[in-house]
C-alpha cells in the first residue's frame, strides 16, 4: 500500500492531476463559503493566494520538467480570464476595486517557469515572498487607519502594510538564501535587505493587482543578481557604486528633475544595472538622463513646455526596453546585445532632443502627417531644428559605442536606427496617440481630463506607450537588419 502511494506521487501526470484538482476544489470551497457568508472574500482571496503561491514555490522540486507547471499556469489563467469576463468567482474579487491580480499571478508564474525553470531556488524564493509577504502586507494594511496611507503610483498603500511587506520579505529571503546558497550570514543579510526592498517597492508601485506580476519577477532578478555578485566577489564595488548613484538620483529628485516615483523607479533600474556589472550600460543611461534633463530646462518660459519631473512611467517608457535587453544579455550572451541597448537608448535620446530643441525653433511645428501647423509640445509635430536635434541626440548615444569597442559601421547603423525610430515616434504620435477635446472650449489635450472626450487616436495609447514603441522599434529594426544582412 505504501509502495503504491509512493509510486503515485512519483508519477508526474498524477501530480499534475492532483494539483489541478486541488485548485478546482479550493476555488469551489471559496465560492461556497462566500455565498453562505462563512468567510469574507478578502479572507478567501488571501487563503487561496497563500496556498496556491506556496504550492507553486515547491513545483521546481516536484516536477522534473516544466511542461506540467506551464499547463497548470495556462489552465489557471484561462479560468480567471473567463471568470472576469463573465463576472464569476466573486470570492476572489476585491470589493469596489478594479483588480486583475488573479490574472497577473498565473502570468508571472508562467513567465518564470517558461524561461527560468533551471533556477529552482530562485523560483522558490520569489513565489514564497509573493505567497506570504504580499497577503501579510494587505491584511495588516486593511486593518489600519486608511488615512495613514500613501499613493506613490497606482494603488493606495499603508505605511504599516509596506513595513510588514519589507520585514516578512527580509526574513523569508534571509532563511531561504542561507539555506539554498553557500553565501555566509553577512552576505545573506546584505542580499536579503536589497531583495526585501525590491519586493516592497514592487508592491507599493503596483496598479490594479500588478504586484502579483512584478513581485516574483523583480525578486527573481535580485536573487540572481546577488548570485552573480557573489560569484564575481564584487559586493563592495556594488554597494559603493549603487549607493552613490541612488544618492545622486535623490539629489535630482530634490531638484525636481524626478518625481518620487521616478526616483524610486530609476534607483531600482540603476541598482540592477550596477549589480549585473553593467557600468558601461549605466554610463549610457546617465548620458541620456543628464542631456535630456539639461535640454528640458533651456526654455522654461515656453507656456507649452511639459513638466520636467519624470515619473516612473516616463523613466521606464524611455529606458525599460534597454533595461530588458541588458537583463536578457545576462542570460543570453551575444555580441549584438550592447548594440541593441545603444539603439534603444539612441531612439529615446533622439526623440527627447528633437522635442526639446524643437521648442527653440522660430517657426511653429507642423504635423508630420497632415502638414498642418500645431502647438509646440504636441505629439506628431516636427520642425527643422527638432529634426536636426533628433539626429544629434542619436549620434551622442551612438558614439558611446566606443566604450563597448563597437565598430564604426555598427555605430552608424545605431545612429540611423535611433533617428529613424524617433521619426516613427512622430508618425505614431500624429496618428494613433490619443487626443482629448473639451466640448465647451474646444481645447485639445493629450491627457484625459474631466469632461474631455476622445478626439483622435486610440484612448489606450498615450505618450508613454508611444515612447515604449519607439524605443523597441530601433533594436528590433537593427536585429532584423543583422539577421538578413
Amino acid at each position: 500500500m505504501i509502495d503504491t502511494f509512493i509510486n503515485l506521487f512519483s508519477n508526474e501526470l498524477f501530480l499534475f492531476v492532483f494539483f489541478l484538482s486541488s485548485i478546482i476544489i479550493l476555488l469551489c470551497i471559496s465560492e461556497l463559503t462566500y455565498y453562505i457568508n462563512v468567510k469574507s472574500n478578502t479572507f478567501n482571496r488571501k487563503i487561496i493566494h497563500f496556498i496556491i503561491g506556496t504550492s507553486c514555490s515547491m513545483t521546481p522540486y516536484i516536477f522534473n520538467k516544466n511542461h506540467f507547471p506551464i499547463l497548470l499556469a495556462l489552465i489557471f489563467l484561462l479560468i480567471n480570464y473567463i471568470s472576469i469576463n463573465n463576472n464569476k468567482l466573486k470570492s476572489l474579487k476585491i470589493s469596489n476595486i478594479e483588480s486583475y491580480g488573479t490574472i497577473y499571478f498565473p502570468i508571472s508564474y508562467l513567465f518564470i517557469t517558461i524561461f527560468f525553470w533551471n533556477f529552482p531556488s530562485h523560483i522558490t524564493i520569489s513565489m514564497l515572498i509573493l505567497a506570504i509577504s504580499d497577503p501579510i502586507a494587505s491584511l495588516l494594511g486593511e486593518k489600519n487607519n486608511y488615512n495613514k496611507s500613501f499613493n506613490l503610483y497606482g494603488d493606495r498603500k499603508t505605511y504599516i502594510g509596506s513595513s510588514a511587506m519589507f520585514i516578512s520579505s527580509f526574513f523569508i529571503s534571509l532563511m531561504t538564501t542561507y539555506y539554498f546558497f553557500n553565501w555566509g550570514l553577512q552576505f545573506c543579510l546584505i542580499a536579503s535587505i536589497f531583495i526585501a526592498l525590491s519586493s516592497t517597492i514592487s508592491e507599493f508601485i503596483s496598479y490594479k493587482g500588478s504586484d502579483n506580476l512584478s513581485i516574483p519577477i523583480v525578486t527573481f532578478l535580485f536573487v540572481e543578481m546577488f548570485c552573480f555578485i557573489y560569484k564575481e566577489n564584487s559586493i563592495i564595488e556594488f554597494m559603493v557604486i549603487s549607493l552613490f548613484i541612488i544618492f545622486i538620483l535623490y539629489l535630482t529628485y530634490l531638484k525636481k528633475y524626478l518625481s518620487i516615483s521616478g526616483f524610486i523607479g530609476a534607483s531600482l533600474m540603476a541598482t540592477l544595472i550596477v549589480g549585473y556589472g553593467g557600468i558601461n550600460t549605466l554610463l549610457i543611461f546617465i548620458t541620456f538622463f543628464i542631456s535630456s534633463s539639461i535640454l528640458s530646462h533651456i526654455n522654461k518660459q515656453d507656456i507649452y513646455l511639459k513638466k520636467s519631473k519624470r515619473n516612473i512611467n516616463q523613466v521606464y517608457s524611455n529606458g525599460g526596453v534597454a533595461l530588458t535587453i541588458f537583463l536578457i544579455s545576462h542570460f543570453i550572451n551575444n555580441d549584438i546585445m550592447p548594440i541593441l541597448i545603444l539603439a534603444s537608448i539612441a531612439s529615446a535620446n533622439a526623440d527627447t532632443w528633437g522635442t526639446e530643441l524643437g521648442k527653440l525653433s522660430l517657426k511653429p511645428p507642423i504635423d508630420i502627417i497632415s502638414r498642418k501647423v500645431i502647438k509646440k509640445g504636441m505629439s506628431g509635430g516636427i520642425t527643422m531644428v527638432g529634426t536636426i536635434g533628433s539626429m544629434l541626440g542619436s549620434m551622442l548615444i551612438g558614439f558611446l559605442g566606443y566604450f563597448f569597442h563597437i565598430e564604426i559601421n555598427a555605430i552608424i547603423i545605431i545612429i540611423i536606427a535611433g533617428f529613424s525610430a524617433s521619426i516613427i515616434d512622430s508618425i505614431i504620435g500624429s496618428t494613433y496617440q490619443a487626443r482629448f477635446i473639451c466640448p465647451k472650449s474646444s481645447a485639445i489635450s493629450e491627457k484625459k481630463k474631466l469632461n474631455h472626450y476622445l478626439y483622435t487616436g486610440n484612448k489606450n495609447i498615450n505618450n508613454d506607450v508611444v515612447n515604449i514603441i519607439c524605443t523597441a522599434i530601433a533594436p528590433i529594426t537593427l536585429l532584423t537588419y543583422s539577421y538578413f544582412f
